[in-house]
């Protein structure tokens, strides 16, 4: 599900690009396939304006929605370190160890038993 949204939000973020793009400036400037008169424009004297505005429009409503789910989809649980801190009797404050860690060494920290010698 994650992997298919984020597909489907990488290829409206280059849609709504592409169209951008093609768009031309409000103030009738050169857009990037227009003539630079400010009427020509790829699709057209009249048709262009309302057509890309309102592709814009829903690619940039596809975009925020995949966001929001996206961020939704791969939030991660709200813990902080701070959660496991519990005072003691000292005044001071002690780490709770989270389930499954314990303070047995492991291989990596435990001392390599010494061989024994065959004299």
């Amino acid at each position: 599900m994650e992997t298919l949204l984020s597909i489907f939000h990488i290829l409206v973020a280059l849609g709504l690009l592409g169209i951008i793009l093609i768009q031309d400036p409000k103030g009738g400037g050169a857009g990037m396939f227009s003539s630079g008169g400010g009427g020509n424009s790829l699709f057209g004297a009249t048709g262009a304006p309302t057509f890309l505005s309102k592709v814009t429009k829903w690619l940039g409503i596809f975009f925020a929605v995949s966001s929001i789910a996206l961020t939704i989809i791969t939030k991660k649980p709200e813990t902080s370190v701070t959660d496991r801190l519990v005072p003691n009797s000292a005044g001071t404050q002690q780490m709770v160890p989270e389930a499954g860690e314990t303070d047995k060494p492991t291989e990596e920290t435990a001392p390599a038993p010494e061989a024994e010698t065959n004299k």
